[in-house]
């Protein structure tokens, strides 16, 4: 059996020989995106990649190359949305995703049906080539990003011919909280353990000076839930100084393992 399983790394002969051992294929789908000064601007998607790559190594099938694509929404403000309140941003303000007013670099976010289209036609001719459990695997946590990724996959999902799923890599924090936040502690650390040459702590401010929401795009999970601090700076818990890499390898061990344990359970059900 080939070692192989990233998908433009392996011969026909070896793409043939995985699909007979489990016709499976990974596609990891997240979009190039700010965050912070500190982290790539690919952080989603690498993300994605590694916990694909983990879990095929366990479970068996193929790694397709990152999909580096992904849709956001304009944040709102107003009594029923307060997304800019709670991050500090100006109501008259018009922001995408993380892409805050001053930042010297955009996100590449997709308009939203120019990405569904092309997350489909992926999944088609993944399909059309006799791959029977396709699984879109995201590190991007946008609301409608996750949504047209759960859509296309029960659209796409045909009993006894292909199941097609989406699977966040993300494992949810613990309650009350339900958002990982963005740039902070938990995804720093993350990309410490994965890809630690890359990630520039020193391009942060002194550990002294607070992490403003607004200023850095690094914003703590509970401001995404609507709690933000009294004066929108990152707290301590989630500060992105204090990640290391240990943490980071646990928190993406629990997130091979969750991964693992659903996949294995899709393939019983064939």
């Amino acid at each position: 059996m080939s070692s192989k399983l990233e998908y433009e790394l392996m011969t026909i002969g070896e793409i043939l020989e995985a699909k007979q051992q489990a016709p499976l294929a990974f596609a990891p789908v997240s979009p190039i995106e700010w965050h912070g000064p500190h982290l790539p601007v690919g952080t989603d998607g690498l993300h994605a990649h590694y916990v694909a790559v983990r879990v095929a190594r366990e479970v068996g099938g193929v790694v397709l190359p990152t999909l580096f694509a992904g849709t956001e929404t304009v944040l709102q403000s107003g009594p029923e949305s307060d997304q800019l309140g709670v991050l500090g941003l100006a109501e008259d303000a018009r922001v995408v995703g993380m892409d805050f007013p001053g930042f010297p670099v955009k996100s590449l976010y997709f308009e939203e049906s120019a990405f569904g289209i092309a997350v489909r036609e992926l999944v088609r001719a993944l399909a059309a080539d006799s791959f029977r459990l396709i699984v879109l695997v995201n590190g991007h946590g946008a609301a409608n990003h996750m949504r047209t990724l759960e859509r296309i996959a029960r659209e796409e999902t045909r009993r006894n011919e292909v199941t097609v799923i989406s699977l966040m890599v993300w494992v949810p924090p613990p309650p009350p909280n339900q958002d990982p936040g963005h740039a902070a502690r938990e995804e720093t650390a993350v990309m410490m353990a994965i890809a630690g040459e890359h990630v520039r702590l020193d391009q942060l401010p002194p550990a002294d000076v607070p992490l403003r929401y607004a200023e850095h795009g690094i914003v703590d999970g509970p401001a995404f839930d609507g709690h933000p601090t009294s004066d929108f700076t990152v707290p301590p818990e989630a500060d992105p100084r204090s990640a290391t890499r240990e943490q980071g390898e646990r928190l993406l061990e629990l997130e091979v393992q969750a991964a693992v344990t659903r996949i294995r359970n899709e393939l019983a059900a064939w």
